[in-house]
């Protein structure tokens, strides 16, 4: 195990550890997202290449700069391997893998595009997501309606990322605009222009075949008067026999997927009721779907399912309006991310809420700042917000993010998402657009992650059993890290890397050191169970809104 595998394993559980005690282009090539539900019927809004605002709000930060970058056409979502060694990232007509093994220098190992299943002549187009499992890739597409292309998923070994094998496609009558792969199960976002329903395909077999569907209907008929722009599926995120939905002004749905031919219901979070929204029409649709609250677009949790990030995407839709400023009635603009505590998963618990990035113009042809894709890894929340940028937030209390990392580029990037490769060393994060440059290249950017302890291996040949050095695995009790040193420390320390003429901080993305950096280093990572054990929360409270 080398030093990359030994963080990745020993991460999440912080340092000190706690063992045993816790439980291309503006046209049609340029991607769709935010594949708000209209999409699904007149197609996305996308943001204009105008140039950035002289406003404070689209002020670069400065301190905190990325490590390296690469040109990668069509370049949206990225996932990383386990090692940190790879990324593989969706380019709209296929998928590339990245070489990160040098952060400063990433490489394109390899591009599969035009991929064309056995028995058609048809390709895959508008492929927006892959997402990665033990040594397999899965790539879906079309994103959204209105190609002629493959509809469906391709199922790749990528276990030598330079030469990937297509093992098995599966076929779907319906655009793919997410998914998710776990244990040889593919998830599916089945906007069928109906019920929109999770769509399971056993894809370990030699011949795939769907084994389950899940809607908003198999729960209460009375969604089925909710107007379908409202109700879209947008993302699924699969971990530990739980999946997440984000269901847009429907809210965040979980179900129970252990046994993943038999989807069962566990809870929702959402700000409206069906009836309220079955209410709206006409042109309160088109808002409601566009502005806050609602437009839930991405959920996914913490290593240990006890925390979940939902981000949502918003922005002004100036529908009868004039001006380019939301006023008191008009509630439009960006939306953050809201942390929720899932010690009961029947009964989600709000937290938190991260403010977006502040813009000078917030509507749909204007800047964009509010969240895209995330992820929650070794205590942090990696997040992507457009042309807001990429931040990190230490979790140590996810009652009370704090804002560590900071890059923001209004008039060079607009950021896809954002993931973790190597605890210590590397951030990813994907640019699907230069505002400035319309017919630039998109570019997965790498950053440093914030410095922390490397683990001490031992010896002792039961791994599974062992505790990291500064823990006891037995009692739970933990001792100072005796580990051979921290990784370098990133371009920046705590909050410099925030600009002096940058827009004034809203509620909710805090100052400070931070982990990593001060006496606080020592809770960095270790998640929302010991945050409890510290008196951080009641878990038997009420859940949140």
């Amino acid at each position: 195990m080398h030093r990359r595998q030994l963080l990745r394993a020993t991460a999440g559980l912080g340092v000190p550890a706690v063992v045993g005690a816790l439980s291309s282009r503006d046209g049609a090539a340029r991607p769709t997202d935010p594949e708000e539900p209209s999409a699904t019927t007149t197609g996305s809004p996308r943001p204009t290449a105008t140039p950035t605002p002289t406003d404070a709000a689209a002020t670069p930060t400065s301190g905190y700069e990325p490590l390296g970058s690469v040109a990668v056409e069509g370049a949206t979502e990225a996932v990383t391997t386990p090692d940190g060694d790879t990324a593989f990232i969706a380019v709209l007509d296929g998928f590339a893998a990245v070489d990160l093994t040098e952060p400063a220098d990433p490489t394109v190992l390899t591009e599969e595009r035009d991929i064309s299943p056995p028995g058609t002549t048809q390709v895959m187009e508008g492929v927006q997501d892959v997402k990665y499992d033990d040594g397999r890739l899965l790539v879906a597409g079309p994103a959204n309606y209105g190609g002629d292309g493959f509809h469906g998923v391709a199922l790749y070994d990528v276990s030598d990322p330079t030469r990937p094998e297509r093992l098995r496609t599966y076929r779907t009558a319906f655009p793919i605009h997410n998914c998710d792969l776990a244990g040889g199960y593919a998830y599916l976002t089945g906007n069928n222009r109906d019920d929109n329903p999770l769509v399971v395909v056993d894809v370990g077999r030699d011949e795939p075949a769907e084994v389950a569907r899940w809607s908003l209907f198999d729960h209460d008929d009375v969604w089925e008067s909710v107007p379908l722009r409202l109700r879209s599926l947008h993302d699924v995120f699969v971990r530990d026999g739980f999946a997440y939905l984000a269901h847009w002004d429907a809210g965040t749905w979980i179900l129970d997927v252990s046994e993943p031919a038999n989807p069962s219901y566990v809870a929702d979070v959402r700000e409206r009721s069906p009836e309220e929204l079955a209410d709206l029409n006409g042109l309160a649709v088109a808002r409601e779907g566009s502005e806050p609250p609602g437009n839930d677009h991405y959920a996914a949790t913490d290593p240990d399912g006890s925390l979940l990030a939902v981000g949502k995407e918003t922005w002004n839709s100036n529908f009868g309006k004039e001006g380019t400023t939301p006023g008191p009635d008009d509630p439009g603009g960006p939306s953050g991310i809201d942390l929720y505590d899932l010690a009961d998963p029947t009964a989600p618990a709000h937290l938190a809420t991260i403010d977006p990035p502040p813009t000078a113009d917030p509507n749909v042809n204007g800047v964009w700042t509010t969240a895209h894709n995330f992820e929650i890894a070794a205590g942090h929340l990696y997040s992507s917000w457009y042309r807001g940028g990429v931040m990190v937030h230490d979790l140590s209390d996810p009652s009370n993010p704090e804002r560590v990392r900071y890059f923001r580029r209004s008039s060079e990037t607009s950021f896809w998402t954002a993931q973790l490769a190597a605890p210590g060393e590397a951030v990813v994060a994907t640019s699907y657009a230069d505002p400035s440059v319309p017919d630039a290249p998109a570019r997965l950017y790498t950053f440093p992650d914030v410095a922390r302890e490397t683990p001490t291996p031992t010896d002792s040949p039961t791994a599974a059993t062992t505790a990291p050095t500064g823990a006891t695995a037995s009692t739970g009790t933990t001792t100072e890290p005796t580990g051979s040193g921290t990784a370098p420390t990133p371009t920046g320390t705590g909050e410099g890397e925030r600009s002096p003429t940058d827009a004034v901080e809203t509620e909710g993305t805090t100052g400070g050191d931070g982990p990593g950096f001060g006496p606080a280093a020592a809770l960095a990572g270790l998640g929302i169970g010991a945050w409890r054990l510290l008196g951080g929360v009641d878990t038997a409270d009420e859940p949140g809104d």
